[in-house]
């Protein structure tokens, strides 16, 4: 037997994205700077999933040039 668990139709969306990244050859690191779904707009990938909204990050990555 099988359940379902619902069916929908997921519209269709856009993010953009970005990432600068700047170099640090003295310290052999790189510095990251970034984000995700920069405009904003909440969406949804599945059904019965949450929404998804922006991410922002900073990242330094150590001894790797």
């Amino acid at each position: 037997m099988n359940a379902v668990f619902g069916s929908s139709e997921i519209p269709s969306f856009t993010v953009i994205d970005a990432q600068m990244n700047y170099k640090i050859p003295k310290l052999k690191s790189v510095l990251k700077v970034g984000a995700t779904n920069i405009r904003g707009d909440e969406y949804f990938a599945a059904f019965g999933t949450g929404f998804v909204g922006s991410q922002y990050y900073i990242g330094l990555s150590i001894n790797n040039l």
